[in-house]
């Protein structure tokens, strides 16, 4: 027999992801940069970087060589993987360049919205700055 995700399921695993993550999540800080435009012409008249600090779980990449790939992203020694509430940066996603982590700073290399029948979290892929 073949059982589907229903709505139900669906539900039921948004409603728990607060649970599995307790306790696993970690300060972060994401940087955008916010854009001025002028309000008659709409032509850009600025930029100013911004931050968010939030919490997230944070999974450090680490592998017995230089370079490994997964879900067609390369990622290198000391890369992160960021996974955060969907919620928390929805209104700036698209503008986000970095991110602060353990006195670190990342580029982002990609960021995907994941979840299981609904999208609950983004992941970010940051990039050590040397």
């Amino acid at each position: 027999m073949m059982a589907m995700i229903n709505e139900q399921d669906i539900e039921l695993m948004h409603e728990w992801r607060d649970e599995v993550v307790a306790h696993r999540e970690r300060p972060v800080t994401v940087i955008y940069v916010d854009k001025a435009y002028d309000p008659i012409t709409g032509v850009p008249i600025g930029e100013t970087e911004q931050t968010r600090e939030l919490t997230a779980v944070v999974t450090e990449i680490s592998s017995n060589s230089d370079r490994n790939m997964a879900d067609g992203i390369i990622y290198e020694e000391g890369d992160i993987k960021v996974d955060v509430k969907i919620e928390l940066i929805e209104d700036i996603a698209d503008k986000i360049t970095q991110m602060g982590y353990a006195d670190e700073d990342y580029e982002i290399v990609a960021k995907p919205r994941k979840g299981i029948g609904r999208r609950n979290r983004y992941e970010l892929h940051g990039r050590v700055i040397t």
